[in-house]
């Protein structure tokens, strides 16, 4: 019988000190490590190997760093253990330093015209080069057995596309790519990424199945030398970290993803339970400008979220914690370690405990809508990758939601459908389910549960499209509203005769001049269409509420799906008067029954528009939530102060005040 991993269940705060190679000159490890102590970290991450090594290497295809003139990689390893902290050996195998390629220039990614990408003297190599499938295993393999490290991390693992300028580069088209993807799919790689190319469609294949024979050739050369070491997205058994970032960029598309530490977190959680979810924030606003911070309050939310979903702590600057230049963010990231640190007990192994699933496809405009959807009417659910729905039961939750998951194989189609057989709601956007898992369309849904038996037409161009509310009754937070915006995208189609529809679409129809805007047709289409399946139900949305919401934002979308989910899918959320800015999430320790629950609130209030700031302190907020069992006593974990409550057996809830919320209060729930 193996030993437990050192990992599992550890009590995860961890800084990447990503350091430039200047930094190794004048490193002290008892410096390193003395900022370290004061942040209340307890791994670090540090660079070691790949582009360049910071360690003496042997190896005549490891570019050694000049800048070696500071304490060694070994003595601060060790200077780390000494303070009981944990070190994970940062690698990146995405490029090779210039003088590298010019003896081996197979090893290149080249994209189009021949292009061979040299950033600054670093050349991108492929995936499916000998440096990555010979080199980088034995690279590795020297990095683990001559420093003690406790975990390796690959930066940049896969198909490299954009360069650090965003500059988009394309397909790589170098000798092996061309020969290998000849002999799978006899035919030549696609001219460019386009979902309608059915070549494209196969090179995605393609590509997933390179980078898994590349991460099972490197997790299996590490486990022949280093077996206890955690290793970043082990795939092969299940057990190490993974590692999520929670970033910015100069001029990236708006909206900014708010609850990005959250989905991170929640994505790796729910999918991989043998894996730390580790989801960075990063210190930075953006590639250009790396040595700027990202405002304190900022980076104090995304540790936070994390947290309330279950994760560890992360923490990532470039350079060196005692050198940087923007240091605005050290109090928060302090403060944070230091709560985590001090009720380490409360939060060690705990699991997410939801009634309601988000499943992630392609279309993130979709998900992340459906995400903010749930959060902001409360609704505790966890978050995960369509991948993953066949390693899971699905049948633990009460409620599904696929945020036009458009491509499911038929084991994963067949286990949500399983799940609606026995008592859950399947709510689908769009096209859930009308592609497979090798990115082809299907002639039919392969849902059952939503009751489709044929697609007439997709339309793109509803733009001036409503639909208008009928059962007012099962719409209670739309009392004063007739109409619903759908926004561009439509989806026609023919259910089964058990099916009933709700709402009415109006037709796209005149919307200017204003003495025109009107309508003089009202179909019978519904909006939505609800299809009993089993103990349970599927409920369609023929449109995409999500994109519209995460885009635009208004409480037109934001109170009906609260209707749709409380009064038609019939599954709970949390009650009480928390505006939708708070978020909730509940969770509890596995093996330990239904006791004890933890129930997490976190205070999102200081998002505003682009900008982030310490939220506004609320007060008088009162919480109702489902408890798996009637409480002897509701703990407040800052200070471990007993909160009064009230017990509804009739409900199974309970009710309790939280005098005032700043950033975060979590509250136990102990029999």
């Amino acid at each position: 019988m193996g030993m437990t991993p050192w990992w599992r269940g550890y009590p995860w705060r961890l800084i990447q000190t990503n350091l430039r190679e200047i930094d190794m000159a004048d490193i002290r490890a008892d410096e390193y490590v003395r900022q370290l102590v004061q942040m209340h970290a307890t791994v670090a991450m540090i660079n070691v190997a790949g582009i360049i090594a910071s360690y003496p290497t042997e190896l005549p295809f490891h570019y050694q760093s000049p800048h070696l003139t500071g304490d060694p990689l070994e003595e601060i390893v060790a200077a780390c253990h000494e303070q009981g902290i944990r070190v994970i050996a940062r690698t990146d195998f995405s490029k090779v330093r210039r003088s590298l390629y010019e003896q081996h220039p197979e090893w290149a990614s080249v994209y189009a015209d021949g292009r061979v990408e040299d950033y600054h003297g670093n050349v991108h190599v492929c995936v499916n080069s000998d440096y990555q499938g010979r080199c980088a295993p034995l690279i590795a393999q020297e990095a683990i057995t001559r420093l003690p490290v406790d975990g390796i991390f690959f930066n940049m693992a896969g198909f490299i596309t954009h360069n650090y300028s965003h500059e988009y580069l394309g397909i790589c088209r170098c000798a092996s790519c061309r020969r290998l993807f000849a002999e799978q799919f006899d035919a030549e790689l696609p001219a460019a990424e386009d979902m309608h190319d059915s070549v494209f469609r196969r090179y995605r294949l393609f590509k997933e199945q390179c980078v898994r024979e590349r991460t099972l050739g490197m997790v299996s050369a590490i486990k022949a030398v280093r077996p206890d070491i955690a290793i970043d997205r082990n795939t092969v058994d299940g057990e190490g970290f993974a590692r999520g970032e929670s970033n910015t960029e100069v001029g990236r598309p708006l909206p900014h993803w708010q609850y990005s530490a959250a989905d991170n977190t929640s994505v790796t959680v729910t999918g991989w339970p043998g894996w730390i979810a580790s989801n960075a924030t990063v210190d930075f606003i953006g590639f250009p400008a790396r040595h700027v911070a990202v405002s304190p309050a900022h980076q104090e939310l995304r540790l936070y979220q994390s947290l309330a979903f279950c994760g560890g702590l992360d923490y990532y600057l470039i350079g060196r914690l005692d050198n940087h230049r923007d240091r605005s963010g050290y109090e928060a990231i302090r403060r944070t370690f230091r709560f985590h640190e001090a009720h380490a007990a409360t939060y060690h192994a705990l699991r997410p405990d939801s009634d309601v699933l988000l499943v992630r496809g392609d279309d993130q405009p979709e998900y992340r809508g459906w995400f903010r959807l749930l959060v902001e009417n409360h609704v505790l659910f966890d978050a995960v990758d369509r991948s993953r729905l066949t390693a899971m039961d699905l049948s633990r939750y009460r409620g599904i939601v696929l945020a036009n998951v458009r491509y499911l194989s038929d084991e994963e189609a067949a286990a949500v459908d399983g799940a609606a057989r026995v008592g859950a709601s399947v709510i689908s956007s769009y096209e859930s389910g009308f592609g497979d898992d090798e990115y082809e369309e299907r002639e039919s849904c392969a849902l059952g549960c939503l009751g489709i038996t044929r697609r007439r037409l997709t339309r793109s161009d509803m733009r001036s499209a409503l639909l208008e509310i009928t059962r007012r009754a099962e719409f209670p937070s739309m009392a004063d509203r007739d109409l619903v915006y759908l926004g561009d995208s439509f989806l026609f189609a023919d259910y089964e005769e058990s099916a009933t529809g709700r709402m009415r679409l109006i037709p796209p129809h005149r919307y200017g001049p204003p003495e025109l805007c009107y309508w003089d047709t009202v179909t019978e289409l519904p909006g939505i269409v609800v299809h009993p399946f089993g103990a349970g139900r599927g409920i369609h949305l023929p449109w995409l509420p999500g994109r519209f919401y995460h885009r635009e934002g208004y409480d037109n979308a934001l109170l009906l799906i609260r209707d749709v989910v409380r009064s038609i899918a019939r599954l709970p959320g949390v009650e009480g008067n928390l505006p939708p800015t708070v978020m909730v999430t509940r969770s509890r320790r596995p093996g330990e029954g239904d006791r004890p629950q933890v129930v997490h609130l976190v205070n999102n209030g200081g998002h505003f528009g682009t900008s982030y700031f310490a939220p506004p302190c609320l007060r008088g907020l009162v919480v109702e939530i489902q408890a798996a069992f009637e409480p002897a006593k509701i703990v407040r974990v800052r200070d471990g102060d007993d909160v009064p409550f009230t017990w509804s057996g009739e409900r199974g809830t309970v009710e309790f005040a939280v005098p005032e919320l700043e950033w975060y209060e979590g509250f136990e729930l102990t029999s």
